[in-house]
């Protein structure tokens, strides 16, 4: 009882080990392979022809023995079949190929019929693999499962032909193999349809966020765009109507002027964050792109009865951007700070440098946000102001993505908001 036991004990560990080797490499392949990407044998064909030339080599390096000593079985035969039908011919001649040195290697009265029985399996599989890819999953279950029985009929035939083994002694030998084998290569093309189906949502899921982002921008960009065309609009109607003395010409052009410049604006914030534009990426001196900031926005700050607040670190604060599109990101965020203090009050700007980073914090003493709000900022057509289309907020944070830079928000209601900007420092 305890030779049995122990017997029992051996095979299904041998069996479990075929099993690991067979699943462990699809699983690899799905944890390591870029998401969007994973397609087996399509995306990346060598490196799933690689990874089932393993699970092969090992099967055949560790098999194990079924229900007696004589007869010494592995699961070679799973990533054959399932290789050929999701890799088609190519796979499969490659496959044979491993499988065959590997059946030679080890020898032994049944290495021509494995070899055999590998290259029919090689050669015929793929022709099944168009009608394969069109069937249900539980069809294909079926199908693997039949391609399954058929290899190892072929075996057991084989041997009563040959070297005349009894099939009615074996045949619960083999009954059981079918069952082994039948079931295993089942749970492995169910496994690969399931994780060919999460890829097929998630590309799914990012196709149709690419299509909600392409409609909030083009609602925010003609929504904001109709007001200034109107006013246009309005305009050049006048003129062509009545006869207006030359002042009142000039005052009309101007502000037609004016309306245009607001739509050039607000297409280049769209473009900037559709594609972002940089000039030269050099090196930037922190303290004197803030005090250009805060010479460009204390006008407007001052005619809203905000106060600007600036605290410059003492060590030289130097990063890698583009001069310009830094000024931008900053007055945005300052913009948004005033705006966001409607009876007035102050702003502060700090900076800070650490021996690896340089962070520039704004905060605010303004009516604050959510933490809805606060993790929906940067997103299309989010903005907390009742005519804003958050284009602004997205320009930013795609600029200082694109420095490699990180922005993270604190705010509270009825307290006010603090953006920090952090960026990699450079050493001289």
């Amino acid at each position: 009882m305890g030779k049995v036991g122990a017997f029992m004990e051996a095979m299904m560990t041998g069996m479990i080990n075929n099993i690991f080797f067979i699943i462990f490499p699809i699983i690899l392949y799905q944890m390591f392979a870029t998401a969007g990407q994973r397609n087996f044998f399509v995306s990346h064909r060598m490196t799933m022809t690689i990874l089932f030339s393993i699970s092969i080599i090992l099967c055949m390096v560790f098999p194990y023995q079924f229900f007696t000593e004589d007869y010494i079985f592995d699961l070679r035969q799973v990533p054959m079949i399932v290789g050929a039908l999701y890799g088609g011919p190519i796979v499969s001649a490659v496959l044979f190929v491993v499988s065959a040195v590997g059946r030679i290697a080890i020898g032994g009265n049944g290495m021509y019929i494995a070899i055999l029985n590998q290259l029919i399996v090689a050669v015929g599989v793929p022709f099944l693999a168009p009608l394969y890819s069109k069937i249900n999953r539980w069809w294909k279950a079926v199908l693997v499962f039949s391609i399954s029985i058929a290899s190892l009929l072929f075996n057991m035939l084989a041997g009563y032909f040959i070297f005349g083994n009894p099939i009615h002694n074996l045949i619960g030998i083999w009954l059981m193999l079918m069952l082994n084998q039948g079931g295993i290569i089942i749970l492995t093309a169910l496994l690969i349809e399931h994780l060919q189906k999460q890829e097929y949502l998630y590309n799914s899921l990012m196709r149709h966020e690419k299509l909600e982002t392409v409609s909030h921008f083009a609602a925010a960009v003609s929504h904001e765009l109709r007001n200034p065309l109107q006013s246009v609009k309005g305009f050049v109607q006048l003129l062509q109507v009545y006869e207006y003395p030359r002042a009142k010409q000039l005052e009309f052009q101007q502000t037609i002027l004016e309306e245009i410049k607001v739509a050039e604006d607000l297409i280049d914030d769209y473009l900037i964050y559709a594609k972002p534009a940089y000039g030269e990426m050099k090196q930037l001196e922190v303290e004197s792109e803030l005090s250009h900031v805060i010479k460009i926005m204390s006008p407007y700050a001052n005619a809203r009865n905000v106060e600007l607040s600036v605290q410059n670190g003492s060590s030289l604060s130097l990063i890698l951007g583009d001069s310009q599109k830094f000024r931008q990101a900053l007055v945005n965020i300052i913009r948004n700070g005033v705006e966001a203090m409607p009876d007035g009050g102050k702003l502060e700007i700090e900076l800070e440098a650490s021996s690896s980073s340089i962070c520039v914090h704004i905060r605010d003493e303004g009516v604050g946000m959510t933490k809805e709000q606060v993790n929906r900022l940067g997103e299309p057509y989010f903005s907390n102001k009742s005519k804003g289309t958050g284009l602004g907020l997205m320009v930013t944070y795609s600029i200082v993505n694109q420095m490699d830079g990180e922005i993270s928000v604190q705010s509270e209601l009825g307290k006010g908001t603090r953006f920090t900007l952090e960026f990699p420092k450079l050493t001289k």
